[in-house]
């Protein structure tokens, strides 16, 4: 089927397509196994023995759920993440009145939570010394939860806190404490029909298998293929790292606008924010184009290069450099992140300025 249209806006996202570990005999594996973004919910992991690779975002949320359930968990762990503090409340029938009867004690709140995330985005470039505290809230909140020092020493972070996203849980670390929990952090080897085999020659043998590996978020608009003027396309331009004049157009794609394109993911505070920085400017950028009935928008070549030339010299400021994780495509690019605020992200777009653009005829 064939869709003809004047404007074209892709928002698929970055973080949508599973990835899978690159291990040796994944396929051949005879127990249960699925990726924990598309859980198999018919597989019973009551007393089985369980592996999880990955030590992300997700295991720290499904750990905690399924460790209590199984004989045995092993968590094979690359690297070690910065976990903080998850400052939880429940929330009282005098809260719920208190909200209903004065929205601004609500507002405030989430004022202050958006203020906070702000303060510590400013740790990233503006002011490293904030990364200091983060690092100390964070071994801070290790040592209260893990006794045994020999986990503790394994379940540091050995690369400085920001490389990587924090994240904040209060039960990921207790979990890893449990008598029938293991972590191990010598390197996979292969994955057997058996269980998995790591570097020591030692095979864990299990009944499943739960990936935590993450997306593969450096492959933007994968597997949709994009041509623009003259038949360039766009896979080819991003052969070394995406790329994009504040994250939504590209030279040479004339009416292409991307949502939660390259580097517009935060490492702190919410993508909500972001998208709806983008959803006002693409607005007034449609507008524009309303206006003029048979035109076309290119950002301008200069313009986007002299945007990526600031963009970069940034990035490479930030801490995001000093390790291996899926902010940085294979290249070393940072192809990923926003190295600020969401509030200069929220000024810089917050006004079309058809200066920026070619705007031409429909050829």
């Amino acid at each position: 089927t064939e869709y003809t249209c004047a404007v074209l806006i892709s928002a698929v996202g970055q973080l949508s397509r599973p990835a899978l570990p690159d291990i040796p005999g994944v396929e051949t594996f005879r127990g249960t196994a699925f990726h924990s973004a598309e859980w198999d919910h018919e597989a019973d992991l009551t007393g089985k023995r369980v592996a999880v690779i990955g030590t992300g975002a997700s295991a720290v949320q499904f750990v905690p759920a399924i460790a209590p359930q199984v004989a045995h968990l092993t968590l094979f762990q690359r690297s070690a993440a910065w976990i903080m503090p998850k400052p939880d409340v429940e929330y009282r029938p005098w809260h719920h009145r208190a909200f209903d009867l004065l929205p601004i004690t609500r507002l405030s709140e989430r004022f202050a939570f958006w203020a906070f995330c702000e303060f510590l985005s400013l740790g990233i470039v503006d002011v490293p010394v904030i990364r200091k505290l983060v690092t100390d809230i964070g071994l801070r909140h290790l040592e209260n939860q893990v006794p045994d020092p020999r986990l503790r020493a394994m379940l540091t972070p050995d690369y400085p806190a920001g490389c990587k996203r924090a994240l904040f849980s209060n039960d990921y670390l207790p979990a890893l404490t449990r008598p029938n929990v293991a972590v191990e952090t010598t390197a996979i080897t292969e994955i057997t029909p058996e269980g998995v085999r790591t570097a020591d020659g030692v095979l864990h043998e299990v009944d499943a298998i739960v990936y935590g590996t993450g997306f593969k978020g450096t492959e933007f608009l994968w597997p949709m293929r994009i041509s623009g003027r003259g038949g360039r396309k766009l896979q080819d331009e991003w052969a070394d790292g995406a790329r994009a004049y504040r994250g939504m157009t590209v030279p040479g794609y004339p009416n292409l606008f991307l949502m939660y394109g390259p580097n517009t993911n935060l490492g702190v505070g919410s993508i909500v924010y972001m998208i709806e920085s983008q959803a006002r400017y693409i607005r007034q950028a449609v507008a524009h184009l309303a206006r003029r009935p048979g035109h076309v928008l290119d950002v301008r070549p200069q313009v986007a290069a002299e945007f990526d030339r600031k963009l970069q010299a940034r990035l490479d400021r930030t801490p995001w450099n000093f390790c291996s994780s899926w902010y940085r495509n294979a290249a070393g690019r940072i192809t990923n992140n926003w190295p600020g605020t969401v509030t200069s992200y929220r000024w810089q777009t917050r006004r079309f300025d058809p200066a920026d653009f070619e705007c031409k005829p429909v050829s």
